[in-house]
């Protein structure tokens, strides 16, 4: 099998064609299509998104995407990198903890902010500019604190698949529920009920502490786990440090 003409994953780095180049007056261009998907994926998902979708979002022939987009994987790709360019990045001259914390925390909150297409975020390997404006920084502070590369690229790949691990957690059933007619209020009630019945000599545990799990459905486990991470981070670096010495 020969390899295809636009290899996936890929899409965000492939040139702009000829005619947005040349044609700055031309209204249809890469970023609006991009945004236009963007509010797509917001109001009705992966699944509501198509090249025909788009087309009538942006008042337009299918056929005119085309000439900025090659096919729907590499707009989903362009898709992910654009949602990357929102995460904002902590300042410099903060501690390497401080720094990861705050890339982490405002990851989870640009992917909690666009729940649907942060399930692309989970299943696209695309990496383009902004991603990579992200872990320039990301790794620069690493490398600064006194990581080596090796361990720097571990430490940020391990934050990453942290955060988006957990966001996809909370999306995904959340979103099954909302498409069932629930809400996760509802939900929860719903259990606490089914719990409360449960026999206490077969679950004693679980009838004090399911409540509690349930409610924990928010930031705050979020939180403590990437507390924790980092902690353990910390530790990770001082014992290497301590062998190179």
């Amino acid at each position: 099998m020969s390899p295809a003409e636009h290899p996936p994953f890929l899409g965000a780095w492939s040139d702009p064609p000829e005619s947005e180049v040349s044609s700055p007056r031309e209204p249809l261009t890469r970023p609006r299509i991009v945004a236009a998907a963007v509010r797509i994926l917001d109001r009705h998902g992966i699944e509501g998104l198509s090249m025909r979708t788009l087309a009538e979002e942006l008042h337009t022939a299918a056929t005119s995407l085309y000439r900025h987009v090659h096919n729907k994987g590499e707009l989903l790709d362009l898709t992910v990198d654009a949602l990357m360019a929102e995460v904002e990045l902590p300042p410099d001259g903060l501690d390497w903890r401080t720094s990861m914390r705050a890339v982490s925390m405002n990851l989870r909150a640009v992917l909690m902010g666009h729940r649907n297409a942060a399930v692309l975020r989970g299943t696209r390997l695309a990496i383009g500019p902004n991603t990579l404006r992200v872990m320039e920084y990301v790794c620069a502070r690493l490398l600064e604190a006194g990581f080596s590369e090796d361990e720097a690229g571990a430490v940020g790949a391990t934050i990453f698949n942290y955060t988006i691990g957990c966001v996809l957690g909370e999306v995904l059933p959340t979103s099954e529920l909302e498409a069932s007619g629930y809400t996760w209020e509802q939900f929860e009630a719903e259990m606490r009920i089914r719990v409360s019945a449960l026999p206490m000599d077969r679950y004693p545990v679980m009838r004090r502490m399911f409540p509690m799990l349930l409610g924990h459905h928010h930031s705050q486990p979020f939180e403590y786990g990437l507390d924790a991470l980092l902690d353990g981070l910390e530790v990770r670096r001082g014992v290497e440090a301590a062998g190179r010495g």
